[in-house]
């Protein structure tokens, strides 16, 4: 008798779950209900999650595919695929489907898609020798010019005064001078020597003039004075991304969330609100989730900013990433979980940074996670996301008018650096750069996504396609940064769609 009422009840519940659902997502369609063929190992709670599941997605199912589904090692994964390969205008799943997806094979586990270029962890080649700078500064000029050359056809700066008519040159921008008549005089450096540019204040690109840093490599049309002496600059160039960039996408519905500035140790770190984020990722709302990728600040750090004592609520170093780990350890085990460094990490403050030195490496290595450094280049599902803390975002902001970039809207400066396609161009400033033979920083491959942190501010836009996020913090307001005016964004959790690459917004509080 109790395995004839069980099956009963089962085939009862399995109803209820798909007439109660089913109508709203199928306003007006009839509803066949199959009672399933249950045995007594399977609890009914199960087979009624992936039943609410595949409605959830816009299916009915036969008994039998909740049943095959509930067999295989990952249902939710099974889902997934299975939603990923229905062919159009079907909409009850039956056995026949199922055949016709998988055919003999039996249904596959889909692992996570992770690869990492640019890593240059464990790569540091300068000594701070003056061979270095000269090395960095001439691998940014030729990959920038590379890519400026493909659009304008140079002339080297020793060759200019050869030639009459119009001109093209590519070179790094070594000086900026205002004269006094309001015109900017650009100082342009290539392997061959220097040449002088004037942008006259009444020409149309002379607001380009306010976006120009020094050190970064940008393309100049126009006309040579009579003495060919000067440069009359009639077009600027930006190495730039192409305005018909067309990002990569996944080939399956999966979804990564975006994270940055989490300050464990920090007696402003707002664990409440990390809980609450941890435990929705346990829900189904978040079942797609399978990457969290973090783009630095993991912990508050020691000897950051002066008077930084008073903010601590850990303060030893280790003893914070310790802290770090347990946070993690309330993320879903497979979730696939990406980190780079920031300024408040246990690394060198000189970009590019490296991925942790190895004692903390051996702290927060696991199965499900990754470290790489800053900056690095994340291909998650075919989709490239370039990761980078952020720390030359403060540069940007102050040395572009307030009308363009702030810190209210941050991917505008991320915006800034994109058409730079460098991520720190002016050096001697506020970001350090470490000397290295290759110039880590030049953003070589175009990403689908730019994903940054650090000024603890939300805020995202599109750029010639590619998507700038920057992901705001979970530290609540410091006393440093009410000196310093700052009202940080917390709680953010932008949720990205690797197949379609649109972005949804979830805010905890």
């Amino acid at each position: 008798m109790y395995y004839i009422s069980n099956h009963i009840l089962n085939s009862i519940f399995y109803s209820i779950i798909l007439l109660t659902t089913s109508t709203s997502t199928f306003p007006g369609r009839y509803v066949f209900i199959f009672p399933p063929v249950l045995s007594l190992h399977v609890p009914p709670n199960e087979l009624s999650k992936i039943a609410q599941k595949l409605v959830k997605h816009g299916y009915n199912a036969e008994p039998e595919v909740v049943q095959f589904i509930n067999t295989t090692p990952d249902p939710t994964s099974t889902i997934k695929f299975l939603i990923s390969h229905i062919p159009k205008g079907i909409f009850t799943l039956e056995m026949s489907h199922i055949s016709d997806i998988y055919g003999n094979s039996s249904p596959p586990s889909p692992s996570p898609s992770i690869s990492i270029s640019n890593d240059m962890t464990g790569n540091s080649t300068g000594s701070g020798t003056y061979d270095d700078f000269v090395s960095i500064f001439q691998d940014r000029l030729s990959k920038l010019s590379s890519i400026l050359s493909n659009r304008i056809n140079p002339y080297p700066l020793d060759s200019i005064k050869k030639n009459s008519g119009e001109v093209r040159v590519v070179g790094m921008v070594s000086d900026i001078q205002k004269t006094n008549s309001n015109h900017v005089i650009l100082e342009l450096e290539d392997i061959t020597g220097t040449f002088s540019i004037l942008v006259h204040n009444n020409s149309e690109i002379f607001h380009l003039t306010d976006e120009i840093l020094l050190d970064e490599v940008i393309g100049v049309k126009g006309k040579l004075s009579s003495d060919s002496e000067i440069l009359f600059a009639e077009m600027i160039y930006f190495p730039d991304v192409p305005s018909n960039f067309r990002p990569p996408h996944a080939n399956r519905p999966v979804q990564a969330v975006l994270l940055s500035d989490i300050h464990v140790g920090s007696k402003h770190f707002t664990s409440e609100i990390w809980s609450d984020f941890t435990n929705w990722l346990k829900t189904p709302e978040a079942e797609l989730i399978e990457y969290l990728l973090i783009a630095g600040d993991l912990v508050e750090g020691v000897g950051v900013y002066p008077g930084q004592d008073i903010d601590l609520a850990i303060i030893n170093i280790y003893e914070q990433y310790e802290a770090f780990i347990e946070c993690l350890k309330d993320i879903p085990g497979d979730i696939s979980i990406i980190m780079i460094p920031g300024n408040h990490d246990a690394v060198r403050l000189a970009e590019p940074q490296p991925a942790f030195d190895s004692e903390i490496r051996n702290l927060l290595s696991s199965s499900n996670t990754h470290l790489t450094s800053n900056p690095s280049t994340v291909v998650v599902e075919g989709v490239p996301i370039l990761m980078y803390h952020g720390v030359s975002l403060d540069e940007i902001i102050a040395e572009t008018p307030s009308t363009q970039v702030s810190y209210e809207a941050p991917q505008n400066a991320m915006i800034q650096l994109l058409k730079k396609r460098h991520l720190a161009p002016q050096f001697g400033s506020r970001t350090r750069i470490s000397p290295e033979q290759k110039d880590y920083l030049v953003i070589d491959q175009i990403p689908s996504i730019f994903h940054s942190g650090h000024v603890h501010k939300f805020g995202y836009g599109k750029y010639h396609n590619v998507l700038a996020i920057n992901s705001g913090c979970w530290q609540s307001q410091t006393d440093f940064q009410k000196r310093a005016n700052i009202t940080p964004d917390v709680g953010y959790a932008p949720i990205l769609d690797l197949d379609t690459l649109n972005l949804t917004i979830r805010k905890f509080s």
